[in-house]
């Protein structure tokens, strides 16, 4: 210990010590306990050297500012990849290269291997963008086919939480094993309308998103005149069971933790009532939390449950032709009216991405610039912080 601390070059250290230190360094008498001395200068030292590799880390952007990566698909109409960004908040990984734009993605969310789908092909890349392999070829099907439109475009993959199934439409709906290789016709969209001048299928299938146990996933069934929701349990004898509506059901979708309801919010304007709604997967059975009516309208877009059974989502009373929706960040307790705004401003939002904690969200909307950017938001005071900004940002997804 004597060897180290007699070691120490005290002219090399001063520069970086305080001027207590370097007076004491300099006294002239010789009855100073210069052990004593020297450890306190080892204890400043390492003081002065925990607080320049924390600003060098933080400087160098090593500092986690998000719980995850976070995947978004980015570019233009015409060019469009799907790109990763690090937790750290900055860094940004261009993960595919196509010749034609990607036009629908999924992570997943054991490894970050990448399901894409670009010129009517489904692949599957691993974490890097590499080892490419195809899934399903939508170029095979007959474009002369009077119903093409529902029968021959490939769609809305997603991973089930583990990472093993890999849902997709495709005619109907898949369920592609990635251990095996095995792919699951599961439903295929029903036939032709008869008996009417025009083409278009009786009911057609997609996935939207698998409970957090993996168990169950909710599809959407489109029809002409509408569509409704439904949830599947693979491996069950009955195909999947109807959440009941009186009308339409659009846009967002949440589970709730425990996997027994589904919440689905409107923020927007058109043939489908806004509003939220919770639905019991057992039973189907619908529940309206937040109604419009033609004079009163009340849009909410994006909700997520709380562990004390709260909700945070987003909420707005009016809309513009000029300026769209303006939403502002709420929370709701049990009762139905009761809300309380949690945050002053006011978002356009195209997409907005909860951390599981709801201890933040990202959003993504457009500037006045016409351009687009990804904020972090968190629900409280704090200042947001703009992490992406560019032409079109698009399908934000938490990476693992």
């Amino acid at each position: 210990m004597t060897g180290f601390l007699s070691a120490i070059n005290l002219p090399n250290v001063l520069m970086v010590l305080p001027i207590d230190i370097q007076i004491m360094i300099h006294d002239p008498y010789p009855g100073k306990d210069m052990f004593r001395l020297r450890m306190l200068i080892i204890f400043r030292i390492s003081i002065v050297l925990v607080a320049l590799f924390g600003m060098l880390a933080a400087c160098s952007g090593t500092v986690d500012v998000l719980p995850h990566t976070v995947y978004y698909r980015y570019g233009t109409e015409a060019d469009t990849q799907v790109w990763r960004l690090e937790s750290n908040g900055t860094t940004k990984v261009q993960l595919t290269h196509e010749r034609a734009s990607v036009s629908f993605y999924a992570v997943s969310p054991a490894d970050g291997s990448l399901a894409f789908v670009t010129d009517n092909q489904l692949f599957l890349v691993d974490n890097r963008g590499q080892n490419r392999r195809l899934i399903a070829d939508g170029s095979q099907v007959d474009r002369q086919a009077e119903d093409y439109i529902f029968r021959g475009f490939i769609e809305s993959p997603v991973f089930s939480p583990d990472g093993q199934t890999l849902a997709y439409a495709f005619n109907g709906l898949h369920l592609y094993d990635l251990a095996s290789g095995v792919d699951e016709h599961v439903l295929i969209n029903l036939g032709n309308l008869l008996g009417e001048p025009f083409v278009f299928d009786k009911e057609v299938y997609a996935p939207h998103s698998w409970s957090p146990g993996g168990d169950k996933l909710l599809i959407s069934m489109g029809y002409f005149e509408g569509s409704t929701l439904a949830v599947m349990e693979p491996g069950k004898a009955e195909p999947f069971s109807r959440l009941w509506s009186d009308w339409a059901v659009c846009c967002t979708y949440h589970w709730t933790a425990d996997g027994s309801s589904v919440l689905v919010a409107n923020p927007t304007f058109g043939v489908h009532w806004p509003g939220l709604w919770s639905y019991d997967v057992e039973t189907g059975e619908e529940s309206a939390l937040v109604s419009s009516l033609p004079d009163s309208l009340h849009f909410v877009g994006w909700p997520v449950e709380l562990p004390s059974g709260d909700l945070f989502y987003f909420y707005g009373e009016w809309f513009s032709p000029d300026e769209g929706i303006p939403l502002v960040l709420v929370r709701s307790g049990p009762e139905k009216d009761d809300r309380t705004q949690i945050r002053p401003e006011e978002f356009h939002i195209s997409d907005a991405l909860w951390a599981e904690d709801a201890e933040l969200v990202l959003i993504s909307q457009f500037t006045d610039s016409n351009t687009m950017q990804v904020v972090l938001v968190r629900p409280d005071e704090s200042q947001m912080q703009v992490l992406i900004e560019g032409e079109r940002i698009w399908d934000l997804a938490w990476g693992p």
